[in-house]
């Protein structure tokens, strides 16, 4: 299986009768490379992250583990192809049971002094193989770019819940070999007590038969040639060697999660100390906050506890830059975000209520209110409850929120019922609205009247008074409703068409014409407007302009459907079309014109003469008003029988 960086791979259920593995780790040198010496080690941690003995630390100058379970094979001197690669086998069931991850790291001895780096060192691979069938089980290629580490973990081998598995690491590091030793190995002694099942060391090499060097691995290219390294002293904390040769061709692309030293080292140990001073601070202060109610204080304090907590999960495991400490911080900030977001989710709400129930309260003020906005009200109201019922009571805004429900509770509840009273003033003023269309005039005007008896607000209401009153003669009256309806809804198209009919009634036809204006700019589609508007600035001269109306007029109709009223605005047009006059030409030796005539006798032009209404709406275009309704309506001139009777007075003469 090929992996990728971080993947993982659980090596006991993809191999369950898997006894002896080889884990083989192979490499390429660039030719600036070839002076390099590459060491290879593996350190076999117990639960603590520690090596719990250091002959659990396999490296150059100690090849097998103590208990007999991991050999680290030494490359054969006459075979130069075997120099850029290491294997270590190992023996699942002898593994000490408190051995929990062992490690593979690769560094570049003194890269500092010959200023080496993993820049070449290239086509870096690790992979797992079953040492009794010879079968590879997972792989992974390191694809990472170097360029100034000198050490790479390769990836691990570790325990979860009795299996086996592998993680490809393949993360890099500024640091040498003695850094791990100084991270992993205990520094109380240098022989520290064996932990138990140790076996002895013989062993391992006997039931290996390693070295494995006989397993596949890649053919890599190889430097001809071998130096010797100098001395370097036994594992006392202090890696060095004892009659060792270190192939020079030995690169490594393994490593442990390893930071190194140097200026990207400095500056991730004071970010890691820094993070650290901060997480004892927070661990004081949200005790603290667990109980805090300011929204201010909980928003700090969470946004300084994400953080805190992200930096510590950075932290790698290097010595010095403090990993166990963070592990520790993280298991106490961990549950004081916990409390912290509880707490400020409930003064978020809190909060939010409290601004619901502002905006709903200043909504009704100054009433009458449509009912609409009683509706609107209402829900603000049962929004802010359901907030404040939704706060747990472990949380310190608990009490607070409870008080603070009870008044909202009796706020809805008066709400309520005005929202009610406005509902039955809906229903009357929609019984007046059916009444008009019905011809039923007194009968409107008692729902009306009822209506807003109940709540004053009601712009339909008025409308529908201005209408009855329209056809009862009392211009004047109508007049004053249809203010009224204007005052409360100044967008409604239908009250200023009635009160320009009103007004042409009454003979102010500017008047007249500036409310069909005005119905026009609220609604760019209303027909009837343009028509009647069309009717007067025909009677008045301005035929231009009343052709265009009802040339308007006509396109409206047609698209609405209206075929009766498209066919009354057409027949307008050659009604207002002002005959062409004849050419007169006199002849003042006898004073007669060219028609037979005293010369300065004037001729006839027929003009169209209006008293009543233009026009009148087919009922098509009436509206009911419904209660649940967001813009209810009702047409002024569905129910005025002046207009109907204009309109058909005005088809009798044609």
């Amino acid at each position: 299986m090929q992996l990728s960086k971080g993947e993982r791979f659980n090596i006991s259920q993809e191999a369950p009768d898997l006894k002896k593995m080889a884990i083989a780790l192979g490499w390429q040198l660039t030719e600036a490379g070839q002076s390099y010496e590459i060491d290879v080690s593996a350190f076999m941690l117990g639960s603590d992250g520690k090596v719990p003995n250091d002959k659990y630390f396999i490296f150059y100058n100690n090849l097998q583990s103590c208990d007999g379970s991991l050999l680290q094979s030494i490359p054969a001197k006459n075979n130069p192809s075997q120099k850029n690669k290491t294997i270590y086998g190992l023996i699942l069931e002898k593994v000490n049971p408190e051995i929990e991850e062992i490690t593979f790291a690769v560094t570049i001895h003194e890269a500092d002094k010959i200023k080496g780096d993993f820049s070449n060192i290239t086509n870096a691979f690790i992979k797992i193989c079953n040492v009794d069938t010879g079968t590879e089980l997972a792989r992974y290629k390191l694809k990472e770019n170097f360029s100034r580490e000198t050490a790479v973990e390769f990836g691990r081998l570790y325990r979860k819940n009795g299996d086996w598995r592998f993680q490809a690491v393949g993360e890099g590091y500024q640091a040498g070999l003695q850094s791990f030793v100084d991270k992993y190995c205990s520094k109380n002694s240098n022989n520290t007590a064996p932990i138990t099942n140790e076996l002895a060391p013989e062993m391992a090499a006997d039931d290996l038969q390693l070295p494995a060097w006989e397993l596949e691995v890649e053919s890599e290219a190889a430097a001809s040639g071998e130096t010797e390294s100098p001395p370097r002293s036994q594992i006392n904390h202090q890696v060095n060697s004892r009659n060792r040769k270190i192939p020079l061709a030995l690169a490594a692309s393994l490593g442990v999660l390893v930071l190194g030293t140097g200026a990207v080292a400095l500056t991730f140990m004071r970010s890691g100390n820094e993070t650290l001073k901060q997480s004892k601070i927070l661990t004081v202060e949200t005790q603290n906050a667990a109980q805090a109610t300011d929204i201010n204080l909980l928003r700090s304090f969470d946004k300084r506890l994400k953080e805190t907590i992200a930096n510590l999960e950075k932290i790698p495991n290097f010595p010095g830059l403090g990993y166990q400490q963070a592990r520790i911080d993280l298991l106490t900030l961990g549950p004081n975000l916990v409390a912290v977001e509880q707490n400020l989710q409930a003064a978020e709400s809190l909060e939010k209520a409290q601004k619901l129930a502002l905006e709903a309260a200043v909504l009704v003020q100054k009433p009458p209110h449509p009912i609409e906005v009683w509706h609107q009200s209402q829900g603000k109201w049962q929004q802010a409850i359901g907030l404040l019922e939704a706060i747990e009571s472990r949380t310190p805004i608990y009490n607070l929120a409870q008080n603070k429900l009870s008044n909202y509770r009796k706020n809805l509840a008066v709400i309520s019922q005005r929202l009610a009273i406005a509902q039955k003033a809906t229903n009357f003023s929609n019984q007046g609205s059916l009444k008009i269309q019905k011809g039923d005039v007194p009968g409107a005007i008692a729902n009306f009247t009822q209506a807003l008896g109940l709540n004053a607000n009601i712009p339909q209401a008025y409308l529908g008074l201005g209408i009855a009153s329209s056809q009862q003669g009392n211009k004047q009256q109508a007049i004053y409703n249809y203010d009224r309806a204007l005052q409360f809804n100044p967008n409604l198209a239908e009250a200023y068409f009635g009160r320009g009919q009103a007004y042409y009634e009454l003979g102010n036809n500017q008047q007249a014409i500036g409310n069909y204006e005005q119905a026009i700019r609220v609604n760019p589609d209303y027909g009837l407007a343009y028509l009647e508007r069309g009717a007067i600035r025909c009677m008045l001269g301005t035929k231009s302009q009343a052709v265009a109306d009802f040339d308007r007029a006509g396109e409206l109709f047609s698209k609405q459907g209206d075929g009766k009223n498209y066919q009354l605005a057409k027949s307008m047009i050659n009604e207002c079309q002002e005959p062409t006059a004849p050419a007169v030409i006199c002849d003042y030796r006898r004073n007669i014109d060219s028609l037979g005539r005293r010369c300065g006798g004037s001729v006839n032009v027929p003009i169209i003469i209006r008293r009543k209404s233009a026009i009148a709406p087919s009922n098509s275009n009436s509206t009911q008003i419904d209660s649940n309704s967001s813009k209810p309506k009702i047409s002024p001139i569905d129910s005025d029988s002046s207009s109907t009777r204009t309109r058909s007075r005005r088809r009798s003469k044609r």
